[in-house]
């Protein structure tokens, strides 16, 4: 997991310009000009797709953790601020199969300690396959309204 505000990344030289290609094109364009694009999926380059979503946070015991096999998520809040916990994967039991077609797998809360990090406007947190993670947690305890964009990160490299 990473989470930051602009940063340099150690990771696959493919992989690592596509993460770079994500945080350019986010970092080139204002909140109120992300806040305008619609709700939705959005590819920019070859392996990085954006999806912009609209949602309500929610309490920490009605949430799952997800993984993923072949993408790396990079939770981007556009304009809100949520609780963002991740685990190592082996920590928590799946609580669903593993579905190709949307590449994803659920799992239960991990057993062993958690990582935690607030994410708030223009901050952005990386999870990559190996992490178990979870998001849209409420902050102090009350419901709040979030536009964030997931990024996904192909990470097959031809």
């Amino acid at each position: 997991m990473e989470f930051g505000n602009s940063k340099d990344h150690k990771y696959n030289a493919v992989i690592q310009e596509r993460i770079q290609t994500a945080l350019d094109w986010l970092d080139a364009r204002s909140t109120d000009e992300l806040l305008a694009e619609p709700i939705g999926n959005k590819e920019i380059a070859e392996g990085v797709e954006l999806r912009f979503q609209s949602y309500d946070t929610r309490e920490y015991a009605t949430m799952n953790y997800e993984t993923h096999r072949e993408h790396i998520d990079i939770h981007y809040m556009i304009k809100g601020a949520e609780w963002v916990r991740w685990a190592d994967a082996g920590t928590a039991d799946p609580v669903s199969e593993y579905d190709p077609e949307v590449e994803i797998q659920f799992f239960g809360h991990p057993k062993t300690p958690h990582g935690k990090a607030l994410l708030t406007d223009r901050h952005y947190a990386i999870f990559y396959p190996a992490d178990l993670h979870a998001a849209h947690g409420m902050v102090d305890g009350k419901v709040a309204h979030n536009r964030k964009l997931c990024v996904k990160i192909s990470t097959k490299v031809n």
